[in-house]
């Protein structure tokens, strides 16, 4: 385990979870989906799993070159823009949470621009590993 990269282990379920929350947003308004506070809580455990996937490419950040470093940094901004737009989604639909009936109207916007940072961050990563190594075990 020593030699892998943590943070493409444990990065997809907070990825999986915060942009499930979107969509369990959209279909919420669309009328096919009756409860709201199942988005919120995907948010809840979405932005607890994005720290400990933070946590980790923190950790791997470590090991990249200078040639990978700046990529790295690209997608590390992004990403923290994104966690930091669903961390307001869920501020401004605490009532929710609470019981209450609706998740405001900007909530969801602001889920909606976060997921597309969100998934423009994803690329990043997959850039940072596809296209500059970031992560391949070579010896």
């Amino acid at each position: 385990m020593a030699a892998h990269p943590i943070h493409p282990a444990v990065v997809h379920f907070p990825l999986g979870l915060l942009l499930t929350s979107t969509a369990a947003d959209l279909a919420h308004l669309a009328g096919v989906w009756p409860e709201p506070r199942f988005a919120a809580w995907l948010v809840v455990w979405g932005l607890a799993g994005g720290l400990v996937a933070m946590a980790a490419g923190l950790i791997d950040f470590r090991r990249l070159t200078d040639r990978q470093a700046p990529h790295a940094l690209r997608h590390m901004a992004t990403v923290a823009v994104a966690w930091m737009g669903y961390a307001v989604a869920l501020y401004l639909r605490r009532d929710v949470l609470a019981g209450a009936a609706e998740p405001p109207i900007a909530s969801v916007v602001v889920a909606v621009l976060s997921a597309a940072v969100l998934a423009f961050g994803g690329w990043l990563g997959g850039e940072l590993v596809y296209r500059y190594g970031a992560g391949r075990l070579l010896d």
